[in-house]
């Protein structure tokens, strides 16, 4: 990788002294980049998956995702550069700033759950027309935005698991009960806290954008709901869920219907499974027996 890194202005002389994977995380591969004699000591390198459970990957488009937020007040790491030949490393790739700092899931004492929130309001809010992420695809409205997402999903769910029963059922039911109403907003895709940087109870940067979309901001706000269920949340009306109520304090948009979107995440997450199970061999951190009884009680509140 240092004769590529030495093409890039201010890198002449850089040598590239590690390369190592991060732990965790099923997106694009990221490793910490070591560097000596460059302009930078670290940096994060994001290579393309060819398969995976959130397949088809982009990390280009990804990456173009990141230039645009750099004029917002949401705080991403910038693109060094970004190669499309996977000539270089066996794959298209960025290089990325090197955020120093905990996500929150590990952050402790630096981590604070109101900002996480007003952070994801803070992404919804963004005018994404101003900053150019119209590239991203413009639905019609936030129904058709839906139909798109369950488009994605339901495509995957055809390679990991076509038979499955109950994923074949909340399919049909998402699809007929697709809500009107709501609006566009720039959505992350994937809000978990895993993707959220935290120093001195602030988000220092938001990662993990191969996902974005215009879409419902209620589709993002459903993941929070979906796994806080599989992690034992009390079950309850959705839209008196913590975060769900939190959002709509730090956001003035108090949301409704989030009972469909919890079923989506659920219904996501029931794909996921069976996609992770393909790549891995085994299953991720929640069984399929979770997703069984916490999607059947889903689909019967829309039922």
């Amino acid at each position: 990788m240092t004769a590529w890194l030495r093409r890039l202005p201010g890198f002449e002389r850089a040598d590239v002294t590690a390369i190592a994977p991060l732990d965790g995380g099923a997106s694009n591969l990221t490793c910490r980049v070591d560097i000596a004699a460059g302009p930078a000591t670290r940096l994060a390198l994001r290579m393309q998956r060819e398969r995976g459970i959130f397949e088809p990957y982009d990390v280009l488009r990804e990456g173009e995702v990141l230039r645009r937020l750099a004029a917002s007040t949401v705080p991403v790491p910038a693109v060094v550069a970004a190669e499309p030949d996977p000539a270089a490393l066996g794959a298209p790739f960025l290089l990325l700033e090197w955020i120093d700092a905990p996500h929150m899931g590990v952050a402790g004492p630096e981590a604070d759950f109101g900002a996480f929130t007003e952070m994801v309001s803070r992404i919804h809010g963004l005018d994404w027309r101003a900053l150019g992420l119209d590239f991203l695809g413009v639905p019609a409205d936030a129904a058709a935005a839906l139909r798109g997402e369950i488009a994605l999903v339901a495509a995957r769910m055809e390679r990991f698991a076509p038979a499955e029963p109950l994923l074949t059922r909340a399919r049909d039911i998402l699809l007929a009960k697709v809500p009107t109403g709501g609006r566009l907003a720039l959505c992350q895709g994937d809000i978990n806290v895993f993707n959220y940087l935290f120093r001195a109870r602030a988000v220092a940067a938001v990662v993990d954008w191969e996902q974005a979309r215009i879409s419902d901001p209620r589709s993002d706000v459903g993941q929070l709901l979906a796994l806080s269920a599989l992690k034992g949340a009390p079950w309850g009306a959705a839209d008196a869920a913590p975060f769900a109520a939190g959002y709509g304090i730090v956001s003035g948009e108090p949301l409704t219907g989030m009972a469909y979107f919890r079923a989506f995440w659920l219904w996501q997450l029931g794909v996921i499974y069976h996609g992770w199970r393909a790549f891995n061999g085994n299953d991720p951190w929640y069984s399929w027996g979770d997703i069984d009884s916490l999607l059947s009680r889903a689909l019967a509140e829309l039922d």
